[in-house]
């Protein structure tokens, strides 16, 4: 069995992978790995073939994206230190009642305790009347966790929350905010068994009774009912959520380091086709690894802006690059004469603001 160079090796591996007869062709590692071992013409481990696949677009384009794994909790210390605010789409019933179109849920993360008011429209205005009504309970987070929607990043409602001293913020990650998702879930098989009993599909009379049983029902995260948690429990109540989380701390490992390239999972929806890329062309580089449990990491791009949010392993994968090229999605523009030609093209897979002048000498067909 032969020991080959680096050269040889890629192009015994080529010869490989990229021939649809063979077994180990246009799959993962393992297939590769079996398929080069009965041969028996070269030697790899499935180090040095996983390897390999990473430096292939191919492969690292479309390797299969996890949706589920274990995620980061959220963690707060208090009562109204953080609450998720969503909406909750109610078109389908606006007909019964009374032209209301959606929820507005929030929820406080700690306590569980959750409002919901239904409003006609996701318009600033709206928000804001519908929030001032929250505040009227005599609540008021320190914080406002919300996914990327713009519904919440309006003049009106950042006016409103800038004037009770309220941050917002929203979550970058393809997850959204989870405790307020799950409540909104609760809710609305609630009121779909309420439809089916009573023969009805309007809500907005018995709301109020449903949010109250909510509130006052046993939560199996806190053991408790939400309306009765308060300044004397907070501490019960947080070791009730948290306490085996930090009795059984593991050191962090690792599956990046900082300065890796990666490639970061795709927001698919569900029709889309699981044969197409599940990674993004454009390529990243780790910044920053952070002690979390899972741990994330921070990414930054070709031009050294850091990205926004964080990202988990599974949403990434490892690519080795070992050439300078990059594919060219259309020619934009064209400048020069003769040797001088130059050509002002969009990279494919990557934002606008890499679109860039070159050579044309510095071009080639693929």
């Amino acid at each position: 069995m032969a020991q080959e160079s680096n050269e040889g090796v890629d192009e015994y591996l080529k010869s490989v992978y990229y021939n649809p007869k063979r077994p180990g062709s246009y799959g993962g590692a393992e297939n590769l790995y079996r398929d080069v071992k009965e041969e028996g013409k070269i030697k790899l481990s499935r180090k040095q073939i996983l390897e390999w696949l990473m430096s292939q677009d191919a492969y690292t384009l479309h390797k299969s994206a996890r949706r589920n794994f274990k995620r980061n909790r959220v963690f707060v210390g208090g009562i109204d230190e953080e609450w998720q605010m969503d909406l909750a789409d109610m078109q389908s019933l606006k007909q019964y009642n009374d032209g209301y179109r959606y929820l507005l849920v929030c929820i406080d993360v700690f306590s569980k305790y959750a409002w919901l008011v239904p409003i006609k429209s996701k318009t600033g205005p709206a928000i804001v009347e519908a929030f001032k009504v929250i505040l009227s309970s005599g609540r008021k987070p320190q914080k406002i966790m919300t996914d990327q929607g713009t519904e919440f990043f309006n003049k009106p409602f950042q006016t409103l929350l800038n004037g009770e001293n309220i941050q917002l913020f929203n979550t970058f990650n393809e997850t959204k905010a989870s405790v307020v998702e799950r409540v909104i879930r609760t809710f609305k098989a609630k009121m779909w068994r309420y439809f089916t009993a009573k023969k009805t599909m309007r809500y907005v009379d018995m709301l109020p009774d449903l949010v109250y049983s909510y509130n006052n029902s046993r939560h199996r995260s806190i053991k408790t009912k939400p309306a009765l948690v308060n300044a004397e429990n907070e501490d019960d109540v947080f070791h009730t959520l948290y306490g085996s989380v930090f009795d059984n701390l593991q050191p962090v490992k690792y599956k990046f380091k900082i300065g890796d390239k990666v490639r970061v999972s795709k927001i698919k929806r569900k029709f889309e086709k699981g044969y197409l890329p599940n990674f993004s062309k454009e390529i990243f580089t780790v910044s920053k690894t952070l002690p979390r449990n899972p741990p994330v990491y921070k990414l930054k791009d070709y031009d050294d802006e850091e990205l926004k949010g964080t990202f988990y392993d599974k949403e990434l994968q490892k690519v080795i690059k070992h050439d300078d090229v990059y594919e060219v999605e259309k020619i934009l523009k064209k400048r020069g004469k003769g040797q001088n030609v130059q050509y002002y093209v969009k990279w494919l897979g990557y934002p606008n603001k890499f679109n860039s002048w070159i050579p044309a000498s510095q071009m080639n067909e693929l």
